[in-house]
């Protein structure tokens, strides 16, 4: 057994230029948050500590194969309902631990290959992370079965099982290759903090033993209150039960709270306003940690304020002012939140409606009777934001990220690199050369061509290029605001915009090209997560790749087979075609809805195209206006902070300050998750550093687990167990228009459309 490496033997060679190298670098955001994340991170590590042993295969197989099964069914549930990749992580600890135990150490001879121990010794924390990476990739689900689904059920696309498998491959891997460039800078460096990991760090430290603020009051003299594992086990026990017989399944109303509702006068348009349902949800809050999640307990304060301020200036002031003061169309029956169409006589329209079910061509007549089609206030203001903030990424990217970007590839090439101390500890292990990255982008770069031209969707060699080039130009800066603010981006409306600008009219390729965009870039931000996370819990590198690889490779072949057997019974079909809605028994609850959600899309941007959905519509200035604010406001926040240094510029992130929300949800959660973060990430860091250190994250994963728990019984369980009506679970039929007890004005025609 090789002795451990701690902190104080890595730093023996200090190198005091090195270690100063990093002052002044434009990645410090916020250096005593960075600072306080350092201290709670393992600084030991034993490089002979079991890795990647069969124990991992054994388990991490079996999890990634049964989430990604169940997750793909329960994925065409009307409200789909996703097991979390916290199961696996829970489960896989006693398995792991049982194993250590039961198994005998007997050395099994592989012929060639030599032999294996068949107990390695103790279960470690290595092997646990690497079971939940296993977990966590069949969890997720293979975004491309949407494409196969919608391309079969609804255009009447089958490329068979060989290409719908090597799609599935195609997309779903290609982004593996972008993570071997932008690791160097993404990874490595301790300013790229990835609060995202943060609760998955604390979860595998309780477990293990290593939260560092535990172990310092151990080696003082003994332990103060409960143990991370012990408060761990309890908070989530806790956020179980009152999720039961709370917002999860006795008590639905605790998810919607319109205070606003309960103030202001009945039949006036803050009832409107304030519901959570079909206005905006001002002032409202929740008491559904579900709707909160643990991202307001690990993101920095600063990022919470910046999305607050968002919310608050786009959800609860302008799209209300929008919405009153009629600013793109006074035709009645434009509600204010919702995801639907309507035409210029106020209908409820649908893009199906207005599209050739033969050709997937639009119907020219009858677009020319319906247009110009509008949308709610609050969906046109959330696409000005998905736009705004895409180029606010990459205009932020390089205005305060560029020089350093630049200077991390020079230092890479001259063999140096930060003097961090995980670093130091990394170096105990080979590294993923940079030729497999390059290799595995060039080949599964090959297949996407390949597959995407000849398999029947049609898709130009230049086309799947382009998607592949707008994915890695959106991903480094998507990259670089998650690991520095926890806050998540998305390319889904970029790839759905840049293709129906260039090529309108053909919905098939549109999806296939959104797809390809789509999961380069998330595929990247997931395998760079995993890289961050072993980076923090000093897993080797190599070890990490071949498990994301052999997982995706696993998943995609998993979800393809449950997504084939569910559709090949016809009612399954049925129920997709008509989203569940009209039909009796068990079918209402599965109508696939985001499979819809993908159909309806790839007829706005595929069939209709943004060119006439927006630049020949009254939403063409405000497009336009966001694609330049966007790039804009970074130079002008620049400026700013060479003119003055008495304000927090840095601190004020431009992609965060276009962050919208989602239209057509409920609107509960801008209050309570702001009010968390504050509590939480301002006042007990600031005030209480040694509980926050000892247990935020333990906590913030602890309530998530609780509630995937929760949910999990409820599904499979409670589902049809109909409950008695009463205060915190009203009669449908008395708690308003919406069900959340607001009581709009009732001669007001455009809010009784909101939610129909």
């Amino acid at each position: 057994m090789g002795a451990a490496i701690d902190a104080e033997k890595a730093m023996a060679p200090t190198d005091d230029k090195k270690i100063n190298s990093k002052e002044g670098s434009s990645f410090v955001v916020d250096a005593e948050f960075e600072a306080s994340i350092s201290g709670m991170i393992p600084q030991k590590d034993d490089p002979s500590t079991p890795s990647l042993t069969w124990r991992v295969w054994f388990l991490g197989l079996m999890f990634c194969c049964i989430l990604s099964a169940a997750n793909q069914m329960f994925y065409y549930r009307t409200n789909s309902f996703i097991i979390s990749a916290y199961v696996a992580v829970l489960l896989s600890y006693p398995l792991g631990v049982a194993l250590a135990r039961v198994v005998p150490r007997v050395h099994v001879p592989c012929g060639p290959l030599g032999s294996f121990n068949l107990n390695p010794g103790p279960f470690s924390v290595k092997e646990h992370v690497l079971i939940g990476i296993f977990g966590s990739t069949g969890a997720a689900g293979i975004y491309g079965t949407d494409n196969l689904a919608v391309q079969k059920e609804f255009y009447n696309l089958d490329i068979g099982p060989a290409w719908s498998i090597l799609f599935l491959i195609a997309t779903s891997v290609l982004g593996f290759g972008i993570s071997g460039v932008s690791r160097k800078f993404l990874i490595r460096p301790s300013h790229m903090v990835w609060p995202s990991v943060l609760p998955s760090v604390a979860l595998y430290g309780a477990f293990h033993g290593l939260n560092r603020a535990e172990q310092k009051e151990t080696a003082e003299g003994g332990k103060k209150g409960l143990s991370t594992l012990q408060f761990f086990f309890i908070a989530a026990s806790c956020m179980f039960v009152y999720h039961l017989v709370g917002p999860g399944w006795i008590s639905p109303l605790l998810s919607q709270l319109p205070l606003l509702c309960w103030i202001a006068p009945k039949g006036s348009m803050a009832q409107y306003y304030g519901s959570t349902a079909g206005g905006v949800g001002i002032l409202s809050f929740t008491l559904d940690w579900s709707y909160i999640t643990s991202t307001a307990m690990s993101m920095p304060y600063w990022s919470a304020c910046n999305l607050f301020v968002s919310y608050v200036i786009f959800q609860w002031i302008l799209s209300p002012i929008a919405f009153s003061g009629n600013w793109w169309s006074d035709v009645l029956g434009i509600p204010l939140n919702n995801t639907k169409l309507t035409d210029k006589n106020g209908k409820k329209t649908s893009a199906d409606a207005l599209v050739d079910p033969h050709t997937h061509e639009i119907i020219q007549s009858l677009y020319e009777d319906k247009k110009p089609l509008y949308i709610s206030p609050f969906f046109a203001w959330s696409y000005f934001g998905s736009m705004a903030s895409f180029t606010s990424a990459l205009s932020h990217t390089i205005t305060f990220f560029g020089p350093d970007i630049l200077r991390s590839f020079r230092t890479i090439r001259q063999g140096d690199d930060e003097d961090d101390i995980h670093n130091r500890l990394m170096k105990a292990y080979p590294e993923v050369p940079d030729s497999w990255y390059y290799g595995f982008f060039c080949l599964t770069a090959i297949l996407a061509i390949i597959v995407c031209h000849f398999s029947g969707i049609g898709m130009a060699w230049w086309a799947t290029l382009l998607s592949m080039a707008v994915s890695i130009i959106g991903t480094i800066p998507i990259a670089i605001v998650l690991a520095t603010s926890g806050v998540s981006l998305y390319m889904n409306v970029i790839a759905e915009f840049v293709y129906g600008l260039i090529l309108p009219g053909n919905p098939v390729v549109m999806m296939a090209f959104k797809c390809l965009g789509v999961t380069v870039s998330t595929q990247c931000l997931t395998l760079l997560s995993d890289l961050k996370l072993g980076h923090y819990l000093k897993i080797p590198p190599r070890h990490v790749f071949y498990v994301q690889i052999s997982s995706q490779f696993v998943a995609v072949i998993v979800s393809y087979l449950t997504m084939v057997g569910w559709f090949n019974n016809p009612d399954h079909v049925q129920w997709l075609k008509v989203n569940g809605k009209g039909v009796e028994g068990v079918g209402k609850n599965w109508g696939a809805t985001n499979t819809n959600v993908y159909y309806s899309a790839s007829l706005i941007w595929g069939a209709i195209g943004p060119i006439r959905f927006f630049f020949e519509s009254v939403y063409s200035s405000l497009i336009i206006t966001g694609l330049l604010l966007g790039l804009a406001l970074p130079p002008i926040l620049k400026l700013g902070s060479m003119v003055t240094d008495k304000i927090p510029w840095h601190l004020i992130q431009s992609p965060l300050l276009f962050q919208v929300g989602s239209p057509g949800i409920y609107q509960s959660a801008v209050l309570t998750s702001f009010g968390v973060s504050t509590l939480f990430q301002f006042y007990m860091y600031r005030y209480r550093r040694g509980w926050w250190t000892k247990y935020n994250y333990v906590l913030a994963t602890a309530l998530d687990v609780g509630v995937a728990i929760a949910a999990l019984v409820v599904s499979w369980f409670l589902a049809e167990v109909e409950l008695p009506y009463w205060l915190l679970n009203p009669d449908p039929d008395t708690a308003g228009p919406f069900g959340d007890t607001c009581e709009p004005p009732e001669d007001q025609d455009r809010w009784m459309k909101s939610f129909s």
